[in-house]
């Protein structure tokens, strides 16, 4: 059978483009208004926090296509975990002073981050060769 045919190779694939799709919805919006993410980046000691906002979420909207896609799915996972690790660490410190509540939210945002960063691997992880169910 050739690539594509099997009920495996379409599930990856519609899998791959649900997995990409808040990626790329989240950090284009992210693109077009940044909100406090460069506040964020500042208070992180990042160097001109508002390009390197934009440049993050670039990065992800490259990563979760080249992923969705499945053109270059091992390059944009990558791509993608490097982001998604940066911007996960820096957005979401819940581990720095703050009131309960805060550091709360942060914490279930950062494991909720931790359970994307898994699947980010596993999907990328498969490449772009065939798999078979056993």
């Amino acid at each position: 059978m050739t690539f594509g045919t099997t009920r495996t190779d379409w599930s990856l694939r519609i899998g791959r483009a649900l997995f990409a799709a808040p990626f790329v919805s989240g950090a284009a919006s992210a693109l077009k208004d940044p909100g406090p993410l460069p506040g964020f980046a500042h208070k992180a000691g990042v160097p001109h926090p508002e390009l390197a906002t934009k440049v993050a979420a670039a990065a992800m909207v490259a990563g979760a296509l080249a992923i969705g896609t499945g053109v270059a799915p091992v390059a944009g996972g990558v791509v993608l975990a490097a982001s998604l690790i940066g911007t996960t660490v820096i957005v979401h410190d819940f581990w720095s002073p703050q009131e309960e509540p805060v550091a709360a939210a942060h914490r279930k945002s950062f494991i909720a981050n931790c359970g994307l960063l898994g699947g980010v691997i596993v999907v990328s992880g498969l490449g772009r060769t065939r798999y078979r169910v056993r």
